[in-house]
């Protein structure tokens, strides 16, 4: 079976390497890029199963660069979960209107992130993006429950 592939897309260095080395101890293909317009590239050529994206970037910031994804025919079911220092409630609407499937506040728990990774990758061949999305909570209300 092949691995999947996340795409990470951070303009700190320091951010960037902590989610690759979280993902690789998952199995997982992980690939960076360093802007929007970068990130925008690496979509298009490898298809990820899911995108880590930051807010704040240069040459395309990342709520722009959501919105060009889910435009994409081939792009538009792409997990996206924003993974930002920005937690203000009208960020989080902002994100949730640009096309992200969920938010994640830095600085985060390794665990959290590891379940919601994996709780998108269990719903994400669900077509209807709503149905999905409830689908992604009671997976991970229910991997929560599993960990405690």
């Amino acid at each position: 079976m092949n691995k999947r592939k996340v795409l990470v897309v951070d303009d700190d260095p320091s951010m960037r390497e902590v989610l690759e080395r979280i993902l690789e101890t998952e199995n997982l293909t992980v690939y960076t890029a360093t802007d929007g317009k970068d990130a925008l590239q690496k979509t298009l050529s490898l298809m990820p199963d899911l995108i880590l994206l930051d807010i704040n970037m240069p040459n395309l910031d990342g709520l722009t660069l959501c919105k060009a994804i889910r435009m994409g025919k081939d792009t538009l079911n792409i997990p996206i979960i924003i993974v930002t220092g920005h937690t203000s409630r009208g960020r989080l609407e902002e994100c949730m209107e640009a096309g992200a499937d969920d938010y994640l506040a830095k600085p985060f728990k390794m665990e959290e992130l590891v379940m919601r990774v994996h709780a998108m990758f269990r719903t994400s061949h669900i077509p209807n993006h709503i149905e999905r999305l409830n689908q992604y909570i009671l997976t991970l209300r229910e991997m929560r429950a599993h960990a405690i």
